[in-house]
């Protein structure tokens, strides 16, 4: 899913969190879902995750394969803390989780731009460095009239909420679909 979330069809290569952090972000899914403020990211078979790298149009997925299990297989899990509630409030009013910017979060974005520029593949503007927030999506689409409930509701979450990064993913949306993924630190797949 992009960061934006505003592209119904395409790819996304994503980063996952370990089982703890998961849930923490799944519990927060899950109270605005029972809310009825935003029930998307379930639907859709999401899974939490921060979006590195995403596009609308076809890529080759065994392209990304050995590219992705070869960033992987250096780079240990690493630490995420989300420390704040952000929105876009734009046409999309999206809440996420933003976190720390950590020197490994930046690096492994980095080496994986680097690797798909090699690839012939092109980065949009808003993953290139320099340009990229990194955020966990929380709940995209809010009705305005509903954005200071769902911040409220998120508030109790008790931030920072932390973690690590333990694979990455290439996942075919909308409705989610993984294609791959690997444990970092790893070189074995996981399957889907």
């Amino acid at each position: 899913m992009s960061s934006s979330c505003s592209s119904d069809e395409g790819y996304a290569i994503e980063l996952y969190f370990d089982p703890a952090l998961e849930n923490q972000v799944l519990k927060a899914w899950n109270v605005l879902a029972r809310r009825q403020i935003s029930t998307e990211l379930i639907e859709i078979g999401s899974r939490p995750h921060i979006t590195l790298f995403s596009t609308p149009f076809l890529l080759e997925p065994s392209k990304l394969d050995s590219l992705l299990k070869s960033i992987s297989s250096k780079f240990e899990p690493f630490s995420l803390s989300f420390s704040s509630i952000s929105s876009f409030t734009n046409d999309n009013n999206l809440l996420f989780l933003s976190p720390t910017p950590s020197i490994s979060l930046l690096n492994f974005h980095s080496t994986l731009l680097d690797a798909i520029a090699n690839e012939g593949i092109e980065v949009p503007i808003q993953f290139s460095t320099g340009n990229w927030i990194p955020l966990c999506s929380v709940a995209p689409h809010v009705p305005k009239v509903r954005m200071s409930e769902a911040f409220s509701l998120l508030r109790e979450l008790k931030l920072p909420v932390t973690g690590y990064a333990v694979d990455v993913a290439l996942v075919q949306f909308s409705p989610v679909r993984e294609i791959f993924s690997f444990l970092l630190g790893n070189n074995n797949a996981i399957e889907p």
